[in-house]
């Protein structure tokens, strides 16, 4: 025995001598043996397979990649529908934070498995600039280029090189997950889903995120579940066959195990969640653009050509309307309520453009059809201003003859004003992480306090919210096809009274202190 240790030690000192030897060699700028490093920005099959075979082709055909770009987009982006920006066009906007693959691969930008799993030294503002400029074919290279020589010197990448040789795979994962681990919030959050911020104030850029998020700690994929790199997302009503939703992953629901299982808020609050969600509870307010730092939308317009926006300055409140699932290929407009549907929270964006008028669903109800239809390039109806005065009026647009062929472009043209319905899901509150506290039964049902507020809430005059209040309500029932709180009662019940307390199934009991025996 005592012959055979000396033997296995013999072989050891051997193969770190070797690793020793090969790590110097790949440190020196041997550039065949440098994608071990992981710094190079292309997939090697004689690199990369051993350890994650199958993996290229996962990712080549996943959502992300092969995404239908109708989704990455909204008529708010640029006062546009999708089909009406070239490719080149859609290749230096939505290239920017597109991984490579795809589309993208016809311009040069392979998949670049570090967008999502490099853990220093990406510089993804480099590589949006390069793609924006055009240079696609060095976009993946730009964002890695200032940090390469420094990340290959690092004792970490030494060590990385000997492990490869030895290949002992929990060290390896050790030094390997340092450099290239798993997708963090930070990187889905800061450099490809920001844009989230505009619609529904999410606030995982900020630092003190942990204020306003109680799942601040948890990563995207715990929620959003993964299979070999298709990310879970929601339900989505109207996809077509190529959208990529073939896949079985979606995002947990709130009481699976793991999560919340077990968790009670008595009989009487439980039979809710048959028809609202959590997080219509969980989320009472959401934070402004000054929170944010970014502007948070509350309208914007595009009927002169240019858009301006009307923002949230401070702290307002979601609003409640029913769900079945999120609209794929059409506007995000309010939902009636099926048989599956429940309430979720909602930031209700006012939205104003100009359509062609082309679209028959369009023409028929142009402020609530959920038709995309044909809105007018902004650059049209900002050239249709003919007195200059910066507003477009119905007789401008209509005779506009942008081609100067002597018919009028646009001659149906109809400004459209639509509530776009943007589903909120992150911002989750407890008792002491928020921005207010949980809703509870008053703030529904504090209507069928009285007889007064229900004629005041429910009578033949619509009234404004805000005449009355400086905070508006997260519930209007009338907006969700009621004529009367469905909790009004003879006589009414004071619901500020009534409390909501957690329990959880099976928990140790509370321990009670007794004095001693003796």
């Amino acid at each position: 025995m005592a012959k055979l240790n000396v033997i296995l030690i013999g072989i050891l000192v051997v193969m770190f001598a070797a690793a020793g030897v090969y790590a110097y060699v790949g440190s020196i700028g041997n550039e065949a043996m440098s994608v071990h490093y992981m710094t190079e920005q292309t997939w090697s099959d004689s690199s990369c397979s051993g350890c994650h075979a199958g993996v290229y082709e996962e990712v080549s055909g996943s959502y992300h990649v092969e995404q239908d770009m109708k989704k990455w987009t909204s008529i708010m982006d640029y006062g546009v529908d999708i089909d009406s920006i070239d490719e080149d066009m859609m290749a230096v906007t939505y290239g920017q934070v597109h991984p490579g693959g795809g589309y993208m691969s016809d311009y040069g930008v392979d998949v670049d498995c570090m967008v999502c799993h490099n853990q220093v030294g990406y510089d993804f503002e480099a590589r949006a600039e390069s793609i924006a400029s055009g240079d696609f074919e060095n976009a993946n290279e730009a964002a890695i280029e200032e940090s390469r020589k420094e990340m290959q010197s690092e004792t970490l990448y030494m060590a990385s090189y000997m492990l490869d040789v030895l290949a002992p795979l929990p060290l390896v994962t050790e030094v390997h997950d340092e450099v290239n681990g798993a997708p963090s919030k930070a990187l889905c959050g800061s450099n490809c889903h920001s844009g989230d911020i505009a619609t529904t104030a999410v606030t995982w850029n900020l630092e003190d995120s942990a204020s306003y998020d109680v799942h601040d700690s948890v990563d995207c994929q715990d929620c959003h579940e993964t299979e070999e790199h298709e990310i879970g997302s929601r339900e989505y009503l109207f996809a077509s066959e190529s959208a990529h939703m073939e896949s079985e992953v979606g995002v947990v629901d709130c009481d699976s195990s793991g999560c919340h299982e077990g968790i009670s808020h008595g009989g009487m609050v439980d039979a809710h969640l048959e028809f609202i969600s959590c997080e219509s509870c969980h989320i009472p307010a959401l934070p402004g653009s000054d929170v944010t730092d970014t502007p948070v939308i509350k309208e914007f317009s595009w009927a002169n050509g240019v858009r301006e926006d009307v923002i949230y300055d401070s702290e307002f409140t979601p609003t409640l309307s029913w769900s079945d699932g999120v609209y794929y290929d059409q506007l995000p407009t309010a939902q009636e309520r099926e048989n599956d549907s429940v309430l979720k929270p909602y930031n209700i964006i006012t939205g104003t453009w100009w359509d062609a008028g082309i679209d028959e669903a369009v023409l028929a109800d142009p402020d609530n059809s959920s038709a995309i239809g044909d809105p007018i390039d902004p650059a049209d109806v900002l050239s249709a201003d003919g007195d200059g005065d910066g507003v477009v009026t119905d007789e401008e647009i209509r005779s506009y003859d942008g081609d100067m062929d002597g018919a009028a472009d646009y001659p149906n043209a109809v400004l459209r004003t639509v509530d776009l319905y943007y589903q909120i899901s992150h911002n989750i509150a407890s008792s002491d992480v928020g921005l207010a506290d949980p809703l509870v039964c008053a703030d529904c049902h504090g209507v069928s306090a009285s007889d007064t507020l229900q004629n005041v809430h429910f009578g033949n005059v619509t009234q404004n919210c805000s005449d009355c209040h400086t905070v508006i309500p997260s519930i209007n029932w009338k907006l969700i096809g009621y004529t009367t709180d469905p909790a009004e009662t003879v006589p009414p019940t004071n619901f500020s009274s009534k409390t909501i307390e957690v329990t959880v199934e099976g928990a140790k009991p509370t321990e009670v202190e007794r004095e001693p025996a003796f």
